[in-house]
């Protein structure tokens, strides 16, 4: 959704942002080529995939157009959970921001790495999932470690799945056979418990997946965790903008807007204000705006984005 993205952004010369998930680049290219030299993109990723590229060729292509910029883009191998320490690394104390961007999904490069194991079309990966440097448990550690009833925890916690309990029975009982460690071998496993009737277009373990994803890079808590970061870090009338794939997300998302465009927080039966919380967002969007057609057409993977923005007050 760059062209809505940008849209409400606007960027203009001399402004700053910060694009928290760098992936391609798509964003930081669009807001780089409207704020002229004096204006800066933090581009932010843990996936040093996305770095590694955009050293290699993004900048190059920047310095090409402004010879004598500087460092018009700054990139941070970092975890966007830790937003406001990141942005007083690279920037002078209480800067502040025109403009920053989230978007929650992944991008092509992860998808099509053989290593991470995120595609269903790559049967053979390993079951990694991981979006940066291995830090902590890996997909196939869960899968192979962990109890049924923690397993269906999170496939119904984080996927929602109708058929976590079954799915998490089926898993221990196949591990005893031998460590499951491959797309392949995960996604025949989940297929055989889903009933036909429940598997539409979209791939049956497409919700395990998913949840197996959140647990491995923790992307609830480091989301929840930056929000109130971006908006201490934003200019009065800067802007939020945040595209998510799928409705918890989405719901972190909703939610925390809804509390911080609310001067009170207090439960209706108290008559007087005892919280003392002051609006800190006005929301642009209050109805979800998603993909046109076109863009769908071009990218299906789009069809579920979500995006909601706000302003600061």
């Amino acid at each position: 959704m760059l062209k809505e993205t940008i849209e409400i952004l606007n960027p203009e010369p001399g402004e700053n942002f910060i694009d928290c998930t760098l992936g391609g680049g798509g964003y930081s290219r669009a807001i780089l080529e409207r704020i002229g030299e004096n204006g800066k993109v933090l581009a932010i990723d843990l996936d040093g995939l996305a770095i590694a590229n955009a050293k290699s060729n993004f900048k190059t292509e920047i310095k090409n157009v402004y010879p004598r910029m500087g460092e018009k883009l700054i990139l941070a191998h970092e975890n966007f959970k830790n937003l406001q320490v990141i942005a007083e690394k690279y920037f002078t104390a209480n800067i502040k921001f025109n403009g920053i961007v989230f978007d929650l999904g992944l991008s092509s490069a992860q998808l099509q790495d053989r290593h991470r194991g995120f595609s269903f079309n790559l049967p053979l990966a390993p079951l990694s999932m991981n979006f940066g440097e291995q830090i902590g448990e890996t997909a196939e550690n869960i899968i192979n470690s962990w109890s049924a009833g923690d397993l269906a925890k999170i496939f119904k916690d984080y996927g929602e799945e109708k058929f976590a309990y079954k799915i998490a029975l089926a898993i221990v009982d196949e591990r005893r056979l031998g460590n499951i460690a491959t797309v392949g071998r995960l996604t025949e496993i989940v297929a055989n418990i889903v009933p036909k009737r429940f598997q539409s277009k979209i791939h049956p373990a497409t919700k395990i997946f998913q949840a197996l994803r959140l647990a491995v890079n923790q992307e609830l808590e480091n989301l929840q965790a930056a929000l109130p970061q971006a908006v201490n870090l934003l200019k009065p009338g800067g802007k939020l903008v945040i595209i998510s794939y799928h409705s918890l997300e989405d719901r972190i998302v909703k939610q925390y807007f809804k509390q911080e465009s609310k001067d009170c927080l207090c439960p209706p039966r108290m008559p007087i204000c005892q919280c003392g919380h002051k609006a800190s967002l006005k929301i642009i969007n209050h109805k979800i705006l998603r993909p046109a057609g076109e863009e769908v057409l071009k990218n299906p993977r789009a069809r579920s984005a979500k995006l909601r923005a706000a302003e600061k007050k």
